[in-house]
């Protein structure tokens, strides 16, 4: 009998906290009341200091994200391999601001609002340009998903890139990038892990699209979600030099590239992977997951 599938749960603390409210509360409770309770307090005191000031802002980042899953339209990507998560977690960033802008022209643009005490929302004349999504990773413990934004506030020129990982949050700006990559501390490390996580999760689902399949693995039933199988460019299989013996796929080594000049008249705009020289290559694999028919693409 096949070992059963557990995925990781995004935004799963953030749930857990909503359910928790819903039990324990002897009206109905909306996810907008919920929010209001959980950032309003805060949202209304005038002597936040600035590092209290970051975490306002970053609570209120998540809750749109959280916001969005209550309405059905937070991206799940299902990732049938946990080694594709170590894989784009690991690749350089080699043309960042080509595919941030990527970002920004295929985002979905809404007009900003601010949430009053009775739940609704106020608009403020400001546009923004979003990109949502969780990752659920397989066999791995439910609060290890991952959920990710990207926002960019046109009037500011600034690109917000926003995660919640289990209850690491936080969120960086474009112009924290450069200084970010520079830093060798794990902290910076491990922020720089979940950026390189989205940014080459977004250009790998553009790249690969024929690996991203509507809907989710048999045994889970939800709605606006993908399985993200493994592109044949990515992977390789090595043979043992002597034993003749095949080990473990791996990956190529690479980065993801927006082609922006001219010269591509039909594919400029495109993200592309551009894969370093092939070492000892022998042969090469598509997926590496045992229900291969699942990622079968009509």
């Amino acid at each position: 009998m096949a070992k059963k599938v557990r995925y990781s749960q995004p935004l799963a603390v953030i749930w857990d906290a909503y359910q928790k409210t819903v039990r324990k509360s002897t009206v109905e409770v909306s996810p907008k009341q919920f929010i209001w309770e959980w950032v309003g307090d805060d949202i209304r005191n005038p002597f936040l200091d600035d590092a209290a000031a970051m975490n306002v802002q970053t609570e209120i980042l998540i809750s749109d994200m959280f916001f969005l899953d209550t309405e059905k339209k937070f991206l799940h990507l299902f990732f049938v391999d946990k080694s594709l998560r170590d894989f784009l977690m690991d690749l350089p960033l080699s043309d960042f601001n080509g595919l941030a802008d990527y970002i920004i022209e295929n985002g979905e643009e809404t007009e900003d609002a601010l949430l009053s005490t009775l739940g609704d929302n106020l608009k403020t004349g400001k546009k923004s340009t979003s990109i949502s999504f969780g990752i659920h990773i397989p066999f791995e413990n439910k609060y290890r998903g991952y959920a990710f934004s990207f926002t960019y506030k046109a009037q500011e020129d600034k690109l917000v890139f926003t995660w919640l990982v289990n209850q690491d949050s936080g969120f960086i700006t474009n112009e924290n990038f450069p200084d970010l990559e520079k830093q060798t501390d794990e902290r910076s490390k491990t922020i720089m892990s979940y950026f390189r996580l989205a940014v080459n999760t977004i250009a790998y689902m553009n790249t690969f699209p024929e690996c991203i399949k509507d809907g989710v693995p048999e045994e889970l039933k939800e709605e606006y979600s993908k399985s993200v199988g493994i592109a044949e460019k990515v992977i390789e299989i090595s043979e043992a030099e002597k034993s003749g013996k095949v080990v473990a796929p791996h990956f190529r080594r690479g980065y993801f590239k927006r082609l922006t000049s001219d010269f591509y008249t039909k594919k400029k705009g495109q993200v592309i992977f551009v894969s370093e020289t092939m070492v000892k290559g022998a042969a090469k694999t598509v997926y590496t997951a045992d229900n291969l028919e699942e990622m079968a693409v009509d």
